[in-house]
């Protein structure tokens, strides 16, 4: 069982490269919003810790992508094998 107490991995300045690959891939714009989070998840069949990247759209659409993996491992192909419906721009 995972120590929820225990010090995690730092991941200073992941989430700002992750953030640059799913702007990209996207191609967002400067007033599109993107925000990358580490979550521990508690329900069944759920990996541990999963990277959620959520986007918001100047136009009010919002969308999330999940990656069952802590965003320490996440590469730039997870990304884009995240993100079905974009178009890849790598």
């Amino acid at each position: 069982m995972k120590n929820m107490f225990a010090p995690r991995e730092r991941s200073s300045g992941r989430a700002a490269e992750i953030k640059a690959w799913v702007s990209k891939q996207l191609g967002l714009g400067e007033n599109d919003l993107v925000s990358v989070a580490e979550l521990t998840c508690h329900e069944p069949d759920c990996p541990p810790v999963e990277t959620v990247v959520t986007v918001h759209r100047n136009d009010g659409e919002r969308e999330t992508w999940k990656i069952h993996k802590p965003m320490s491992e996440v590469s730039q192909s997870d990304v884009s094998a995240s993100l079905p419906n974009a178009k890849a721009q790598f």
